[in-house]
């Protein structure tokens, strides 16, 4: 797979550098091969990026293909043999003993090398001989889209229903026909409509119902479509329009990108026209081809632009209102659809009573699903509103007797891939993919790990993409920024779908469509990249150099006999496995693995299954949220590479000081779990307990998160050294007492500037926060956080500190057991960016809220809950203009003023009475 190659080369010659760093020229032989790698494999990439950029109907592309394939291979092997010297390196001491032992050691390393310099050589010249890929070809150029705007201005059409018929009018308005003869003397700036959706969501149809209309023949004097995909250039899209426009005797022979535009544009300057340009991809290709389109025409004259990626809509029209947003069907109409299909085949095979009964299906009668139609609940889980979907599912089911209806439900993944009659939907999904960057291709095609209808977590996407190398570096910008990017691109792609947006309107879960994800599974198996294990998981496809294994449930097959586990980079576990996680972890076959996830699978692991984690010396990422562990190992210090440990919501009390070995660690997330209110959703305490700091973990220069610490029980010099993490964006502390809160203070003054998440926890026996510092007014230099997003607050503050008031960054504030009154609240009124503000468990100890005129102008969502003193709420007439979500629980109060407020999301108890 070229595309993942292409990001093993890149990473490979950044790790000869590396390598090249640690003085690695004990033998004459080492730099130079390392050298003609480093030379080779920057060749090798550029030829690369050409067999991306192939089309599958090449009569090289499948040679070319394996050529890759051997590429990536030869290329993980490269990075494992130079990885395991960097870490042999990392410990290199001045000692002679030491020096001879890495003498010794590099002896095995030269003999790797000059293998690998001959398969190198072997690959270089096998492409020569077979004339695979040439240099004249052209390379995909790696441009990733700027979202910020685009995501800002887009989400409300992302989210919001958007009626089509209302669009329709507002873009075509159709009374206009019977004005034409006043109408065609005037002129205004050319029309731009767009439609954008997920591909198979009806976009083509919606526009070629505009195109056929009568009415469109009467109002325009020329109609054209174009479909862009099928054109390879701007060029053969205007030749196509010419010979549309003008009479056959009128042609000539010009090829001239610039001639073409302005001969189109003299036609069209002289009718009402509507023109369709159908499934364009790149907002490039529109900035080409609007040149041939008059910037004036004749009144009505309007350009329809079909497209899935949202940049391209928006870029290509001048205001959103133009842009209609194709939604998935919901589940009623879904139904509805696929009923109204499969009777109208007039099924030969279903008798009248079946038709009646077929008819009478209800979602309610789908809870109970009865013979012969209880695959019907499946089948529109898998179509999940895609109208393709259930237009060619319908047509399937409508050719097949009834019982063999869930037959051919459990068959459909393989179906997708292989049946004839399925061909459109998998052409249009395969496309879609195929039409991703190359740097997106193997990021999204990673999400095939993840289990059908389950919803993703975006940050454990973007952690394990940086683990595995996924994320390509970009100059002024850190991975994990450019990670998020990734991800925007795919939602403004319309390949995933949403289904949590927090009020900041950052992305915290999506899905991928159930189809879309059967279509990754197959080209993941083909590719060689990943495979499940389960017991109702496929085994079709054994291949030996898989590189990313999830296990999912027990399995009657052994792994040995299925996967090679020395090629294996990722492990993840999402339910209990047939082998023990203890033998696998023990297994010297393991040594290359990247990642190890356990998060969310409730194993029972204990420190005796994970105690030769230590040796997994290339590992990245390790994830035990949620797991039954009690205790790590010592040997975890032993991962030089590891960049992210998760271990909340277990049962560890206490790290090991080993942990602070890990010099490349990023991102530390611990906490221990406590049995309590905590598993009632709508009565959760406010966090889970937290864990000591560590000694020394100042070592930890590379840290960006850090949560939770318990600093109630360290000495003031480890409190301090928490100040030296320069790099620390993300801080959760607990156990802040009197006695410790100057020696904190002091520090939190060292690293606000680059904080963007603060969580601070009193003590809960004798704790405050009122030892904060409050005022910070006549201080030469007041305490400030630039950057400060969110901030959380657990215990008794007695007045709201002057820093966080006047904190503009702050989007959300979360506070528990704070006793503030009106006049603390008042005080947030003026923060610019505050969305979300939740009072939790007596935070507000007053016996009434008032929300002023005016006041938190930009407040989305609200939460009160468990404020037991609290009697009456207050929104006046001109408060909380933008409040679209109220949660009250777990009180018993009046509430005023609510239909002053525009809400979308409500949810109040029983005890809250509106007045």
């Amino acid at each position: 797979m070229a595309e993942i190659a292409v990001s093993l080369v890149e990473r490979l010659i950044e790790a000869i550098w590396t390598l090249a760093e640690k003085e690695a020229t004990l033998l004459q032989s080492v730099p130079e091969n390392t050298r003609f790698i480093k030379d080779e494999l920057q060749t090798i990439g550029a030829f690369l990026g050409v067999v991306e950029n192939m089309k599958e109907d090449s009569p090289k592309y499948q040679m070319a293909r394996i050529w890759a394939e051997q590429v990536k291979d030869l290329a993980y092997d490269m990075e494992d043999c130079l990885e395991e010297q960097i870490t042999a390196l990392t410990t290199q001491s001045s000692s002679w003993p030491q020096y001879v032992t890495n003498y010794i050691a590099l002896r095995p390393f030269a003999a790797k090398l000059s293998d690998l310099r001959s398969r190198i050589f072997e690959v270089s010249e096998r492409n020569r001989r077979y004339d695979l890929v040439t240099a004249d070809q052209p390379i995909y150029n790696h441009i990733m889209v700027v979202l910020d705007s685009v995501w800002s201005r887009s989400l409300k059409e992302a989210t919001e229903e958007n009626s089509y018929a209302a669009w329709k009018n507002g873009v075509v308005p159709w009374d206009e026909a019977s004005k034409v003869s006043t109408s065609n003397e005037e002129t205004r700036t050319t029309k731009v409509a767009a439609i954008v959706g997920m591909c198979g969501s009806n976009k083509t149809t919606c526009a070629r119902e505009i195109y056929k209309d009568k009415k469109s023949a009467e109002k325009y004097e020329c109609r054209v479509w174009i479909t862009v995909s099928r054109y390879e250039n701007a060029t053969k899209v205007f030749i196509h329009m010419i010979d549309k426009l003008s009479d056959p005797s009128s042609q000539d022979d010009t090829r001239d990108e610039d001639k073409l535009a302005r001969r189109i544009r003299r036609k069209l300057k002289q009718k009402k026209f509507l023109l369709v340009f159908d499934d364009l991809l790149k907002i490039e290709e529109w900035d080409r081809i609007k040149r041939a389109l008059p910037q004036v025409s004749k009144s009505g004259s309007l350009v329809i632009v079909t497209t899935e990626i949202l940049h391209v809509a928006i870029g290509c029209t001048e205001s959103v209102d133009n842009i209609h947003w194709i939604s998935l069907l919901r589940e009623k109409e879904s139904l509805k659809l696929l009923k109204d299909l499969i009777l109208a085949s007039e099924n030969p095979k279903m008798t009248c009573e079946d038709k009646e009964d077929f008819e009478e299906l209800d979602l309610d009668s789908l809870k109970v699903p009865e013979p012969p139609f209880n695959t019907i609940a499946q089948i529109l889980r898998k179509c999940s509103g895609l109208e393709l979907a259930i237009k060619t599912l319908a047509k399937l089911l409508a050719s097949k007797p009834l019982h063999k209806w869930g037959e051919l439900c459990d068959d459909l993944p393989s179906l997708l891939y292989n049946d004839p009659s399925l061909n459109e939907i998998r052409e249009v999904m395969v496309r879609s993919y195929r039409s991703l960057p190359p740097y997106l291709r193997p990021c999204f095609l990673y999400l095939s790990i993840f289990p059908e209808d389950s919803d993703i977590n975006v940050e454990t996407v973007l952690y394990r993409w940086l683990a595995e190398g996924l994320v390509r570096d970009r100059t002024g910008m850190s991975p994990g920024i450019v990670g998020r990017r990734y991800m925007l691109e795919l939602i403004d792609r319309n390949m995933i779908v949403l289904t949590k947006v927090k009020e900041n309107r950052s992305c915290k879960t999506f899905r991928i469509h159930p189809m879309m994800r059967d279509i990754l599974v197959m080209i993941s198996q083909e590719e060689k990249v990943s495979i499940t294990v389960g017991p109702r998981k496929s085994f079709s496809l054994l291949v030996k150099r898989l590189r990313h294994l999830t296990l999912d449930g027990q399995s009657d097959r052994k792994l040995a006999r299925c996967v090679e586990l020395s090629g294996i980079r990722s492990l993840t576990v999402f339910r209990e496995p047939s082998e023990s996680i203890a033998a696998l972890i023990c297994s010297s076959q393991l040594r290359s693995l990247r990642v190890l996830d356990m998060s969310n699978s409730s194993l029972k692991i204990t420190r005796r299954d994970i105690r030769h984690v230590g040796e997994l010396c290339h590992l990245r990422y390790l994830n035990l949220y949620r797991s039954n562990i009690s205790e790590l190992p010592t040997s975890i210090g032993m991962l030089p590479f590891l960049q992210l440990l998760n271990v909340r919501k277990t049962w560890i009390t206490k790290l090991p000081n080993e942990v602070t070995q890990l010099a490349k660690l990023q991102y530390l997330r611990a906490s221990r779990r406590i049995e309590d209110s905590c598993n009632n959703r709508r009565n959760r305490c406010c966090i889970d307990s937290a864990l000591t700091v560590p000694k020394g973990i100042e070592n930890l220069q590379d840290i960006e998160r850090l949560d939770i610490m318990d600093i109630k029980d360290n000495s003031g010099s480890e409190i301090e050294a928490l100040g030296k993490l320069a790099r620390l964006k993300h801080l959760g502390l607990a156990g802040i007492t009197i006695g410790n809160s100057k020696q904190f203070s002091k520090t939190l003054e060292r690293i606000s500037s680059s904080l963007t998440y603060l969580y601070l926890g009193a003590c809960r026996s004798d704790g405050t926060l009122a030892c904060l510092p409050i005022s910070e007014k006549k201080k030469k230099k007041p305490l400030e956080f630039p950057r400060l997003q969110t901030i959380k607050l657990d215990g008794h503050i007695g007045k709201m500190p002057y820093w966080i008031s006047n904190s503009w960054t702050l989007t959300d504030i979360k506070l528990y057991r704070t006793n503030l009154q009106q006049n603390h609240i008042m005080s947030l009124e003026k923060l610019p960016c505050l969305v979300t503000l939740a009072l939790l468990d007596n935070s507000y100890i007053s016996e009434t809220l008032v929300f002023y005129d005016k006041a938190f102008r930009g407040l989305k969502s609200l939460e009160i809950i468990r404020l037991t003193k609290l009697k009456t709420v207050i929104f006046t007439e001109e408060a909380v203009r933008q409040l679209r979500s109220l949660a009250i629980r777990c009180c018993r109060l009046r509430l005023k003023g609510k239909n002053n407020l525009k809400l979308q999301k409500v949810d109040l108890d029983d005890g809250v009475e509106e007045v």
